[in-house]
This record gives C-alpha cells, structure tokens and sequence, in this order.
C-alpha cells in the first residue's frame, strides 16, 4: 500500500506539542516547577516581613494570589511558550526538509518512508507504538521520533490503512 500526504510546520509543531503534553518526564517536570514556585510566592512574604519588620498581610495576600496564579496559569504559559520557541527555532533552522511531500510504503516487511532528502525504513519488530489522536496518526519507531501522519491528508487511503493494522495486529492507542 502506497500513501501520499503533506507535512507542514503546523502538523509538525502539533506532534512536538502532543508528545511533550503526553512525555511523563515533562509532566513530573511541570508539576514541580509549578509546586517549588507557588512556595516559594508562598514563604516570600513571611521573609519580607521578617528582615525588613514590614506588616505581612498586604505581602501574604499579594504572594498568596501570585502563587495560585502561577499555579493555574504555568502550564498553559508553558505550552504556548514551548510552541513559540518550535516556530522561533524552525524559521531560523533550514529544516525544512521536515516539510513537504511524504510517500509511505506499507507492506509485510514494514513501511518506509520516502521524502524529497531522505529514505527511512522501519521494520515492524521495531516500531515502539501508533497512536492515534482526533487529526493525526503517529507511528513511534523510537520513544521520541515518529512517522506524522495527517488524517485530513489520507482520508481516502483510511479505511485500507485500518484494514491493514487489523490484518496485520497493530494495536492502536487513542488520545
């Protein structure tokens, strides 16, 4: 089976997204950062009034809703700034190569991938996971590093690409 699509800076950057929304590494790290922070606005106060003998109502309640602010708004801060920095980093990077025409041959033996700079073959033994999410199909050959696969863009191959994952046992992971 042969399908054709198109990767664009958008399909690219909601991957990278994905994968750091869905990493549990990123997510302890998240976590942390959002509990140090909030204790830290949370102790400030009582310091200030400590050293420099200023009243500490006024400080507790400013540092206090600081800290619950930080705490809702961290991780939305997070991925916007996340998704910022991709855009930043691959307008200035020449990596379009990224983007562009895609070609990916199914068969027994696994799939390659064919674009306009590169050729890359995966055996079926060595694909990690495919998940799939409301637009998009990943197929993980490595914890970091999958095949993006548009729905929109294969729409008319969908239903023998699933024919061919349920002949073939490929279980599937919806997100």
């Amino acid at each position: 089976m042969k399908i054709n699509y198109e990767i664009n800076l958008e399909d690219y950057i909601e991957f990278n997204l994905h994968h750091l929304m869905h990493s549990k590494t990123v997510q302890k790290s998240l976590w942390k950062q959002r509990i140090v922070v909030s204790l830290i606005y949370l102790i400030l106060p009582f310091l200030i009034s400590y050293f420099f003998n200023l009243p500490l109502l006024w400080y507790l309640i400013t540092f206090s809703l600081a800290s619950i602010l930080w705490f809702l708004f961290f991780p939305k801060y997070f991925y916007r700034s996340a998704k910022n920095k991709m855009i930043k980093h691959l307008s200035e990077k020449d990596d379009h190569v990224l983007f562009g025409e895609h070609l990916l041959k199914i068969d027994e033996n696994g799939m390659k991938e064919i674009t306009q700079s590169s050729v890359h073959e995966i055996k079926w033994d060595n694909i990690v996971e495919v998940k799939g999410t409301i637009g998009y199909f990943y197929i993980y050959f490595s914890s970091m590093q999958a095949i993006i696969i548009p729905l929109e863009a294969i729409k008319d191959d969908m239903e023998k690409l699933m024919h061919f994952y349920r002949e073939n046992n490929i279980q599937l992971s919806y997100i």
